[in-house]
């Protein structure tokens, strides 16, 4: 074999070994994005634990919000109102942090779609949507202060229908 044809043949396999590291950098690279969508996973959900936690831990919260909920909104009174708008803050981060992972792409469009729902339906309750509009007006991030803003105009329009 001369050396023309072997150089040939060690470029050959020489391109067939950058192929398969290439190949099995692509699967160490989905692993770490599967590992990482766990992690946030996993986070959220100890987070939102936890704040389910505290909220249930505080009684005026929950009065406020059981008022809320059974459109009784004009009996909460001014310390219920503040309990409810203190653990409503915290829910509200959650809420922002779901959408910012989201756009990230540590969750899925599924799992924005179901918390996206959750963030609409929680809206839907007079108190809690004067609360986090309240809210949005001078905190989080401008693009979830504009979902929290577009999803009021929803709610809005389906009254209006």
């Amino acid at each position: 074999m001369n050396s023309t044809k072997l150089r040939d043949w060690m470029e050959v396999i020489g391109i067939f070994a950058v192929v398969a590291s290439l190949f099995f950098v692509g699967i160490q690279v989905r692993q770490s994005q599967k590992i990482s969508m766990s992690q946030t996973y996993q986070s959220r959900t100890a987070a939102v634990a936890e704040w389910n936690s505290a909220f249930a831990a505080n009684p005026v919260a929950l009065l406020a919000f059981r008022k809320a909920v059974n459109g009784n909104e004009g009996e909460i009174t001014a310390e219920e109102y503040d309990a409810l708008r203190r653990s409503l803050i915290g829910l509200y981060y959650l809420y922002d942090n779901a959408h910012y992972q989201y756009q990230e792409g540590f969750v899925s469009a599924d799992f924005w779609a179901m918390t996206r729902g959750s963030l609409k339906g929680m809206m839907e309750i007079p108190a809690v949507k004067t609360i986090f509009l309240g809210i949005s007006n001078r905190a989080g991030r401008p693009e979830f202060r504009d979902l929290v803003r577009e999803i009021n105009v929803q709610i809005e329009a389906q009254k209006s229908n």
